[in-house]
């Protein structure tokens, strides 16, 4: 169900699961003695409410008890009298769109599928309850709180923003970030923090279409971006989609015997993932030679694919031999299509114990590694290379 802070799946499980058992029970008096600081210092530094900055020494000092103590601070616990057994929460980011409706969240082709088996693993490993948020103000420190307060622990995918990781820091909260680009973006960090991350690289994907289609014979290839990129959008792009332009080139520039172009769509009124079709198709309408001259295309992702096949038909072409077409990210949307598409993907599975793996070692270690952890892709050849439905 949803509650008023985003989409929570807890109530399904309530039978099922019981809180993590809290390791030292303590307050912040206890915080407050071993740091040798005022309990108000403690309360101000938990919840960034501080009037006159905490120097850095008291701020350590308080960390270093904290961790100590394994304490975190649990409002809702103070708050919330329940009559049921609710389990933890562990909350879930689109750290890309952190003011983005949960609902939008949710219906993300990037992201649908993989929450669905990340709210699994999570119930299973770490028997806690998966809830996707978003936060009203994302510049706004006391609305990250009030997001965070009966957080037991937090994913983010995509961007790391400053107030969220602050957040997580002077709470104590276990912080797993999910990137899909080894360069983690970040919003308003001057340099990246000490944080757990668990990463696929989109650009390699290019790398396993472009092995496939070349040992399939193609000799001329064209790849059409993502809108999102920054000579589109200069002050919000996708790095993954900067990198996947940035990998093409450098394919091409190392296999001269094979030619290539690179088209750019335009940034279209509507953003919404699901319009990239639509918006692909209505600009290679304008591109009528590439559409005729090439004899592979790969799409950003699989919509930008299916625009790709629908402008390839409307010039006469049938996807497939003579034609191949590849896309990325193995969309559900997109899985079915016809004639069904080969991509490229990473492993949902793996990705979700990793991220379950870090969570927990960060629970007990009681502080982050700074872990780097890449997640394998893989091909999935379909009907559009000349494969049976797969």
């Amino acid at each position: 169900m949803f509650d008023k802070a985003g989409f929570d799946s807890y109530t399904e499980y309530t039978l099922h699961v019981e809180h993590m058992p809290k390791v030292a029970k303590t307050n912040i008096n206890t915080i407050a003695k071993m740091a040798g600081v005022s309990t108000t210092t403690v309360s101000n530094f938990i919840n960034g409410t501080e009037t006159l900055p905490i120097s850095e020494e008291k701020r350590a000092r308080i960390m270093q008890s904290m961790r100590r103590l394994k304490y975190r601070p649990s409002f809702a616990s103070s708050q919330l009298r329940r009559r049921t057994l609710l389990p933890g929460k562990v909350v879930f980011f689109f750290g890309s769109h952190p003011q983005q409706n949960p609902f939008r969240t949710v219906r993300n082709p990037m992201l649908g599928e993989l929450i669905v088996v990340l709210e699994q693993k999570v119930r299973e490993q770490l028997r806690l309850a998966l809830v996707v948020r978003h936060v009203g103000d994302e510049d706004l420190q006391a609305d990250w709180n009030e997001t965070l307060s009966d957080a037991e622990g937090v994913i983010c995918y995509g961007q790391l923003d400053r107030a969220l990781h602050d957040s997580c820091l002077r709470r104590n909260l276990p912080l797993a970030l999910i990137s899909d680009n080894p360069q983690i973006a970040t919003r308003g960090l001057s340099e990246l923090p000490s944080v757990d991350c668990v990463f696929f690289d989109a650009a390699s994907h290019l790398q396993i279409l472009f092995d496939h289609l070349r040992g399939l014979g193609a000799k001329r290839f064209v790849f059409v971006s993502s809108w999102n990129i920054e000579r589109n959008h200069p002050k919000g792009f996708a790095l993954e989609a900067e990198a996947k332009v940035r990998r093409f080139r450098e394919l091409m520039d190392a296999h001269r015997d094979i030619g290539g172009e690179l088209l750019f769509p335009p940034m279209p009124e509507n953003g919404d993932p699901l319009f990239e079709a639509r918006n692909a198709f209505d600009f290679l309408g304008r591109h009528q030679a590439a559409l005729r001259a090439a004899d592979a295309f790969i799409g950003h992702n699989d919509f930008v694919a299916q625009g790709i096949i629908a402008a390839l038909r409307a010039e006469g072409r049938t996807p497939g031999p003579g034609a191949l077409v590849c896309g990325e990210g193995d969309y559900p949307e997109c899985r079915h299509s016809i004639p069904a598409m080969t991509t490229a993907t990473y492993d949902q599975e793996f990705l979700s114990n990793s991220v379950c793996e870090v969570l927990s070692r960060r629970i007990k270690d009681n502080r982050p590694r700074d872990e780097r952890i890449l997640i394998p892709s893989r091909l999935i050849q379909r009907e559009t290379t000349g494969s049976v439905l797969a």
